[in-house]
């Protein structure tokens, strides 16, 4: 648990934003998918914000800060103090990441640059993550939910949207399999 710090809470929006904007590596993407790319980034970031604000609506959980002399008036007054399970920033943060290089992976599986784009996409999540507990904003456990719950969302809905629409560079045989046997069901991705 941290005190309040008002500049490291504005540094973890701050890299919230830049975590959104990771997604701006797929104007690498052929011009032709530049909408369906828009519209299921659209869908990731609204379904992770509305997983959020479900989870706020419904857990009432006190920000570490609250717990030190000196909390912020005004969080008091708006309301906030009590919104800490789960972390937005980091719900959304993890979602860009997770979209980013599903995405990048999908479009470009033999390029040299995927290491890079995956380290930074998640570089940025987690430096959100970790401002959003040094700012006493968090506790541990609202940012690895937040890290969890936005990692999965960037992940299926793409993944779920690319079973019905196939962009035009995908082969036959990479994407997505499902097994099914009387024991088991295997999901199987190749990127």
């Amino acid at each position: 648990m941290n005190p309040y710090s008002k500049t490291l809470d504005y540094a973890g929006t701050g890299f919230t934003a830049l975590s959104l904007l990771s997604p701006a590596v797929m104007f690498a993407a052929p011009k032709e998918d530049y909408w369906k790319i828009g519209i299921e980034y659209a869908e990731t970031i609204a379904l992770a914000y509305g997983v959020k604000e479900l989870f706020k609506m419904n857990v009432s959980r006190a920000r570490p800060y609250m717990y030190f002399d000196g909390a912020p008036v005004e969080k008091y007054e708006d309301g906030d103090w009590d919104d800490s399970f789960i972390s937005g920033h980091t719900t959304l943060s993890f979602a860009a990441a997770s979209f980013t290089t599903f995405m990048y992976c999908q479009y470009f599986p033999d390029s040299r640059y995927k290491p890079l784009v995956i380290a930074g996409s998640y570089s940025l999540a987690a430096v959100t993550a970790g401002l959003r507990l040094a700012s006493g904003n968090h506790f541990l456990t609202d940012v690895l939910c937040g890290a969890a719950v936005g990692t999965s969302i960037g992940f299926l809905v793409p993944l779920v949207n690319s079973l019905w629409f196939k962009p035009s560079f995908a082969k036959k045989d990479s994407c997505f399999e499902v097994n099914v046997s009387p024991t088991a069901l295997m999901f199987k991705y190749n990127f």
